[in-house]
């Protein structure tokens, strides 16, 4: 085959791959990690968290990425109220402490049974932040310890955080459509704008940003009452604009005969909550029209593309008589 035919079937399967190239989001259904492709929204279960010193790791919510994108964070928001990394390949948490500190820890139910919807995400530099929906409450925690220190009060209902770069944002539910960006030295929520008409009630609301600037939003919709197959799916995929606006894409659904951990993870009747999709220091800045990125195998097969068209350029020239 010629050259030239070589480098251009090259370019197709590059064009190939950018173009089927998956993007794969996180989420906890009680005590299950889930993954779904956010154009497909298919979602399979990972496996469950497991359990702590004989309690179960259950109730997992504010999944987030490390800065570093190496590591999923997530919080248990039952009796025992934990700080735990996530394993992506298994669903099994790793505990790094109790939540616990000298600030005010005493609203987070910590020691009792207070549900207060938690959400939780790293900024950039480092520091990770835990809200909860039921007080207004913001605290930093220590990702090495757990220990928290109170920031402040939001003053409005956030059951979602999520990042870009060091800017915090927050993800209002429960008779709070809103989106909220949040300071993160006073706990004070500003209103970005907000999501638009048909989409309360939501029972959670948990954001995440795309690696091309992109705000998700996961709307956990509890139905109020049976039966249970005349309402609508518990768990789907929105958007937002940068002004707040959300605008839903659909269910976030499971396979056919899809094998569940248990029958308390199932989907559609178990809520997703959190969303991980990326870093909060991989994040690019809104544009038109994002530039596709490259899979893994879509990079090599570019590297080698470069490589054989310099190779072109350095193969010797016959001479013209």
């Amino acid at each position: 085959m010629p050259l030239r035919a070589v480098i251009a079937s090259l370019v197709l399967a590059v064009s190939s791959v950018v173009a089927n190239a998956a993007t794969i989001a996180y989420g906890e259904a009680f005590d299950t990690l889930y993954a779904f492709d956010l154009t497909t929204r298919n979602a399979a279960p990972i496996g469950p968290a497991g359990n702590w010193g004989g309690t179960a790791l259950s109730n997992v919510e504010g999944l987030t990425y490390s800065p570093d994108g190496q590591h999923l964070y997530a919080v248990t928001d039952t009796l025992l109220k934990v700080l735990m990394t996530v394993d992506r390949s298994t669903g099994a948490g790793t505990v790094v402490g109790k939540l616990g500190g000298s600030a005010g820890l005493g609203d987070t139910g910590q020691g009792n049974f207070n549900v207060l919807d938690l959400g939780m995400s790293f900024t950039c530099d480092g520091k990770l932040w835990l809200s909860a929906g039921a007080t207004g409450s913001l605290w930093e925690i220590d990702p090495a310890t757990a220990n928290a220190t109170k920031v402040g009060n939001l003053g409005v209902t956030i059951t979602g955080l999520t990042a870009r770069g060091n800017q915090l944002l927050g993800a209002g539910s429960r008779g709070d459509p809103n989106l909220y960006l949040i300071d993160t030295k006073t706990a004070h929520a500003t209103a970005i704008g907000t999501y638009g008409s048909g989409v309360d009630p939501i029972t959670t609301a948990s954001p995440g940003f795309g690696s091309d600037g992109q705000l998700w939003l996961v709307l956990d919709n509890v139905p109020p009452l049976p039966p249970l197959n005349t309402q609508p799916q518990w768990s789907s995929l929105a958007k937002l604009a940068a002004n707040g606006n959300l605008s839903v894409v659909g269910d976030i659904t499971t396979a056919s005969g899809q094998k569940y951990p248990s029958n308390a993870t199932q989907l559609p009747f178990v809520g997703l909550k959190g969303l991980a999709i990326t870093s909060p220091c991989s994040i690019a800045v809104v544009s038109s029209a994002p530039a596709p990125t490259l899979s893994a195998a879509g990079s090599a097969i570019l590297a080698l593309l470069i490589a054989l068209i310099a190779g072109t350029y350095a193969l010797p020239r016959r001479r013209k008589i």
